[in-house]
């Protein structure tokens, strides 16, 4: 429902869209203003931060230098990402916020899954064509009464303040209109949630004794799966000042924070998905800021400082057994037992003794991978054979696969798992040296190999082989190709990968690889490089890139040595794959998706790699892009 354009003043597109995923009916709102009061609205391109102190006057041709800040605070991402995590949508009317709250949502990448629109309603007489066409919700909220009390706003709003009677009276007011707002856009939109904000921003204030700007927020949305729609949350939030920029900034955050509190307390997996998300992107404060690894390379090679570190009772250790497994202390965390540990626990001392291998020769061949944490304790990979066995409890650890499983840990602790595993592999591959054929041995803390030959030694170190890996698009990138590799679970499918061979570029690679691979040319100029990741299984390095074809959805003709199959997915059903693949985690794992099937807790028909795994990297910047 669009303005009139004598009435209105548009500074926003509508939406129209709505993935079809929802499930939600074509809905068209405007943010819009009315035509007086668009030039005295704050410019909305520099953003300041909210907590700083205003002391200084402030009028409405203030031309301040202001610090620029992006529109995408850390409230809305993660209120973009709790609500992309649960599948859940939220939709929005705000009045003194003027499109904050929708202009900082929207700024989020993969905002479009969560988010089909709202409306500004600055002057509440003059807007009634933009709520969603309801007249009698106009009338109510022409009507509000300022009513309102503290207990009315479920126990979250304090509605009495220092204020004058009449600035009282307003706010209540403003309670009861967020209220009628919520209620009647959560159901008109048919979204999970619906935020509504009105108050006051200044510079200047109607009601008289009322100097600085407040905003109440409404949260509305269900408890429970089919329940009823009811206000989950409302809010007074105030400042100290009449700075409408300021104000407008602080009060959109407030929202989001609190739509974020609502969903939380009526659905605990949205806090546990945002605090599962905060570990995977190193937002965990304990894991951003005290646990690190620091390669220490400059000190491999001095014999004094890393025969103190292979003594040291504090060196931690990752034990890996065989080739591809690592010790496990939970499934986003490792063991890193100590070496007093290795030495004494009772656990550790019995399974040392099941390897069949003397322990000295054991801990003399372990190898240094850095210093760990603010503390820099040295950290070693301690090699097992496969017959190590764990016949103990040692603190409920596990032996887990490192390729399936190391993807799901945390990213400190998966590049702790993935270099002790390229070592391991290194050193089991590398016995010989390839220049004279004598036997190697291994100096700098197990990081290089030395040629024992007496007069001319050579020295040898671990080598990556770079690896492209594609995700493929449709011009309009409406679709992807995904392939099924013959080790993977038949419904488990995965970008296009290969190796460079020698004197390749990556582009050709990609060019070359999904050709024979899938039988479809690619457009060379449209490649684009995205992330790598070390991958030593044995000893890969993952060229992630994406790309796109020439000439549309081109047919596929697989190369049977290669692949099981390859088929171009929509959107819509790559999406349903990755959440499938959320819940389930270990996916990479057969008998994970198995066991699923078997309970019947899983009937679907296509799952893509888990978080963590480059190919799902890919999967989910294509998602995110509109």
């Amino acid at each position: 429902m669009r303005p009139r354009r004598h009435q209105f003043a548009s500074f926003s597109s509508s939406w129209s869209d709505l993935p079809s995923r929802c499930h939600r009916p074509q809905c068209y709102h405007t943010i819009s203003c009315t035509n007086n009061h668009l030039n005295s609205g704050p410019n909305l391109v520099n953003r300041v931060d909210s907590s700083r102190s205003v002391s200084r006057s402030v009028s409405s041709s203030s031309n301040d230098n202001r610090p620029s800040e992006t529109l995408a605070t850390a409230p809305f991402q993660n209120l973009v990402q709790a609500l992309k995590s649960t599948d859940q949508t939220c939709t929005i009317i705000e009045s003194s916020c003027g499109g904050l709250i929708s202009s900082s949502l929207m700024s989020v990448p993969g905002s479009s899954r969560v988010y089909f629109g709202g409306t500004v309603a600055y002057n509440t007489k003059k807007s009634g064509k933009l709520l969603c066409g309801d007249e009698k919700l106009h009338e109510r909220l022409l009507k509000t009464p300022s009513l309102a009390t503290t207990s009315d706003v479920n126990g979250n709003a304090d509605i009495n303040s220092d204020r004058s009677e009449e600035a009282n009276k307003y706010i209540q007011s403003k309670v009861n209109w967020t209220r009628e707002a919520a209620l009647s856009y959560c159901e008109h939109m048919q979204t999970d949630f619906a935020i509504a904000e009105g108050g006051a921003t200044g510079p200047t204030f109607r009601p008289e004794g009322m100097k600085s700007g407040f905003a109440v927020m409404s949260i509305a949305g269900r408890k429970s799966k089919g329940g009823d729609i009811e206000i989950l949350a409302q809010k007074v939030c105030r400042s100290s000042h009449g700075d409408r920029e300021l104000n407008m900034r602080q009060f959109a955050d407030e929202a989001a924070k609190l739509c974020l509190e609502a969903m939380s307390t009526t659905n605990p997996s949205t806090a546990e998905a945002q605090k599962a998300q905060n570990e995977s992107t190193g937002d965990n404060t304990v894991e951003a800021d005290d646990l690190f690894l620091d390669r220490s390379s400059h000190l491999r090679g001095d014999a004094t400082t890393m025969q103190e570190f292979y003594q040291r009772q504090d060196a931690l250790h990752v034990i890996v057994r065989g080739t591809n497994e690592v010790l496990f202390a939970t499934p986003t965390k490792l063991a890193l037992p100590t070496l007093q540990n290795v030495l004494k626990d009772t656990a550790l001392v019995a399974l040392l003794k099941t390897c069949n291998i003397d322990r000295e020769e054991m801990l003399k061949r372990r190898t240094f991978l850095g210093r760990w944490g603010q503390l820099k304790a040295p950290v070693f990979a301690l090699f097992l054979p496969e017959d190590g066995t764990l016949e103990n409890d040692y603190q409920s650890c596990y032996f887990a696969n490192t390729r399936s499983r190391a993807p799901l840990l945390t990213p400190h602790h998966n590049e702790l798992a993935l270099s002790a595993t390229a070592y391991v592999n290194w050193q089991n591959t590398h016995r010989y040296c390839c220049a004279c054929g004598s036997p190697l041995e291994y100096v700098q803390g197990g990081t290089c190999a030395k040629c024992t030959h007496q007069s001319k030694p050579h020295f040898h170190w671990p080598r990556q082989d770079p690896s492209i890996i594609v995700l493929i698009n449709n011009p309009s990138e409406t679709h992807a190709l995904l392939a099924r590799s013959p080790r993977h679970h038949p419904f488990l499918y995965t970008a296009v990968a290969g190796f460079v061979e020698a004197g390749e570029t990556f582009e050709s690679a990609v060019v070359r690889e999904v050709n024979e691979e899938v039988g479809v040319t690619i457009d060379k100029g449209s490649i684009n490089y995205v992330a790598s990741q070390a991958w030593p299984f044995p000893r890969s390095c993952m060229i992630g890139m994406n790309a796109r074809t020439l000439d549309g959805l081109e047919p596929i003709h697989i190369d049977p040595n290669e692949i099981v199959d390859a088929q171009w997915y929509d959107k819509e059903t790559v999406y349903q794959a990755a959440k499938d693949a959320d819940e389930m985690g270990a996916v990479m794992e057969r008998q994970v998706i198995e066991e699923r099937q078997a309970k019947g807790e899983w009937s679907g028909k296509l799952l893509v790699p888990s978080k963590g795994v480059l190919a799902r990297t890919l999967v989910d910047q294509w998602l995110e892009r509109d």
